[in-house]
């Protein structure tokens, strides 16, 4: 194979076969990927340059097409250069919707994003801008027109809400990134691009423009976006820069309130996040990790892409598996034990294996320069005593080990060591890095499961996280008339259902978290039709919400706190409550309301003895109701005489 056998005629033919299959076809055809860092460019058009030379070579003498592991890109493109063809740099284009935004952004030079709304959610396209790549370009839109063509002049980071951005819907921080902008002496209106079809990207079925921020040009669309850009934009890739980046936006102010869980973390190294499902607290480290350069100036240690490291505790789980165990080698008799970042010795028969926490810890003391942030999910589902054996000790935050050493790789010997404990199987010394920061979370409606001993609760700080039922902002505008209305009117229910029936009848742990109104707001976003969007609020009523809070009930013993035909007595045997009960009853006659006339469910409670609980079924709205919402539009999800069980 030689690629100075491709001359201009080979390159022409496979130019003209890359226009009529077009991009896709011909890259599938031969086996290349899309381009990531060049394309060709000739009298307008664009071509993926690796792939134009593997395809020529098969219009050579005797030659056949190369595959792409047989050469290198840069030799493509130096063949192509050398045949007097143009190669721009290219390596991503995205459109950004920035609407009242653009001015400041443009004159600050800068991209931002929040990393959440005020109601605590992350969305996909506002993450986006952390995906972000230095030299890629980006099409700003804004007011129906696009306005200019921006270039990222450097890598993303975690920054505070600029001090424009005056509004409550976001959260205060937020991804930043620089951006070179090119405005546009004439902008371009909407209505003259020409392929507006949803697989481009950032448009509707209907060509107008999503309700997104962020939103990458899809590969197979490239090529055409660039060629419109490229006859109504004079010098597409070597324009003058109008507005410069600022490597950080002087408008940015390092300011706003702190994050509590993160203020403790920081504190106490060791944080437990408690409460029902449903309340973010899985989620929550995700936005600790986004957080973390902001507040403490320090970057934190990637894994495989993430900023922390994650473990699922269960009632399997063994100090085996979390600090070291045995699997098939043993150590060598008499060997020297050394420190837990070192490999353990075996002689082939048993050897030990290093655990989740271990292999942290080991990476934790090989990165002094950084902190390290992990995760135990469902702490409280395991034996505590069990898993951790006796390195409790070591968690704790005085008892941390320090960084003493400077110059030359890291390793565990560079620490001076407050409180080493020995390995059980190894014999080696372990002690916690001191930029190892836990969070912990816990389920405290799961029943199943002992309290967490004294002394775990020792040495983490607890911090219990309520339910908080998100608003209507939380869904695209493209939700509108009855499911939006059905949406807010779900949250205001179950807000009603745990302040006023749920916590006080029955306690903090039979509240339902947010999460559920989240899928639920998912789910409607997907929806294409009114008649799907129904059908999904309905499912995520009846297998999510519904079975959760008859799980919840039934726990505690009080299934008839749910029906209307035993409520009244269920409030009878409880005396007690008599005062809760006058704020309770309407919050459940509520909820009773809106399943029967919304969404045609209903909960009742039958049966004796053990056989006794609530289940839910179908409820038929009869045809002189009126008011209802949902019937607007009629979905059936059970059939006629159907019961669905719990």
């Amino acid at each position: 194979m030689a690629l100075s056998q491709i001359e201009q005629p080979a390159i022409e033919a496979a130019l003209a076969e890359f226009d009529k299959l077009g991009r896709q076809d011909f890259l599938n055809m031969y086996g290349f990927g899309f381009a990531t860092k060049y394309l060709l460019r000739k009298e307008g058009r664009f071509y993926d340059p690796k792939a134009i030379v593997g395809a020529a070579h098969r219009h050579t003498a005797g030659g056949n097409p190369l595959k792409p592991n047989e050469f290198d890109a840069t030799e493509a493109i130096a063949r192509l250069e050398r045949l007097g063809y143009e190669v721009v740099p290219f390596s991503g284009l995205w459109w950004v919707n920035q609407g009242d935004t653009y001015r400041a952004e443009r004159d600050g030079g800068y991209l931002w994003a929040p990393q959440q709304t005020k109601a605590g959610r992350s969305v996909a396209h506002h993450k986006d801008v952390n995906n972000l790549a230095v030299g890629q370009r980006i099409i700003h839109y804004a007011a129906n027109h696009i306005r200019a063509i921006g270039t990222v002049a450097e890598a993303p980071y975690t920054a505070p809400r600029p001090a424009e951005f005056n509004t409550d819907a976001w959260g205060d921080i937020g991804y930043l990134c620089p951006v070179d902008y090119a405005e546009l002496p004439n902008p371009i209106p909407r209505d003259e691009i020409p392929d507006r079809s949803p697989e481009v990207g950032p448009f509707t079925k209907d060509g107008n423009v999503k309700q997104v921020y962020l939103v990458p040009i899809n590969h197979p669309h490239v090529c055409t976006m660039l060629e419109f850009l490229n006859k109504r934009i004079p010098d597409l890739f070597g324009g003058a820069v109008t507005h410069e980046h600022a490597s950080a936006a002087p408008t940015v102010e390092r300011t706003g309130p702190s994050d509590p869980i993160l203020e403790a973390l920081l504190a106490f190294k060791n944080v437990v996040l408690e409460g029902v499902p449903g309340t973010g607290k899985t989620y929550a480290i995700e936005r600790l990790a986004a957080m973390w350069r902001a507040r403490t100036g320090r970057e934190l240690l990637s894994f495989d892409g993430r900023n922390y490291r994650a473990m699922v505790l269960h009632p399997s789980s063994s100090y085996e598996d979390f600090i070291e165990g045995l699997r098939p080698g043993s150590p060598k008799p008499g060997a020297t034990s050394g420190l837990f970042d070192e490999p353990a010795a075996s002689d082939g028969g048993f050897s030990v294996k290093d655990g989740f926490f271990l292999t942290v810890c080991a990476a934790a003391a090989a990165a002094p320069d950084r902190d390290v942030l992990v995760l135990f999910d469902e702490l409280n589902r395991c034996n505590v005593p069990s898993v951790f054996g006796d390195l409790l000790l070591t968690l704790e935050a005085s008892r941390r080990a320090t960084y003493k050493s400077s110059g030359g790789p890291a390793s565990a010997k560079d620490w001076q060591v407050a409180t080493p404990a020995q390995l059980t199987y190894s014999g080696r010394t372990f002690f916690v890095p001191d930029n190892v920061y836990v969070i912990a979370t816990t389920n405290t409606t799961d029943r199943s499961v002992a309290p967490l001993d004294a002394a775990l609760r020792r040495r983490f700080a607890f911090h219990r996280l309520e339910p908080v039922m998100p608003d209507g902002s939380v869904l695209p505008e493209t939700v509108s008339g009855p499911p939006r209305e059905l949406f807010t009117q779900s949250a205001k229910i179950l807000r009603d259902l745990n302040d006023h029936a749920l916590r006080p009848c029955l306690g903090p742990d039979a509240m339902l978290g947010q999460s559920y109104l989240y899928a639920v707001a998912t789910a409607l976003a997907e929806a294409s039709t009114l008649e799907s969007a129904m059908r999904s609020l309905q499912l995520q009523w009846r297998y999510t919400i519904l079975p959760q809070l008859i799980d919840i009930v039934r726990g505690l013993g009080a299934d008839d706190l749910l029906a209307t035909n035993t409520r009244a007595s269920w409030f009878a045997q409880h005396g007690a409550l008599e005062q809760v009960r006058k704020t309770a009853m309407p919050a459940l006659s509520q909820l009773d309301d809106f399943l029967q006339q919304s969404l045609e469910l209903q909960v009742v409670v039958d049966g004796t003895g053990l056989a006794r609980g609530a289940r839910i079924t179908t409820y038929r709205v009869s045809a002189d109701t009126s008011g209802a919402l949902a019937n607007e539009v009629s979905i059936d999800l059970f059939d006629e005489d159907e019961d669905a069980i719990a």
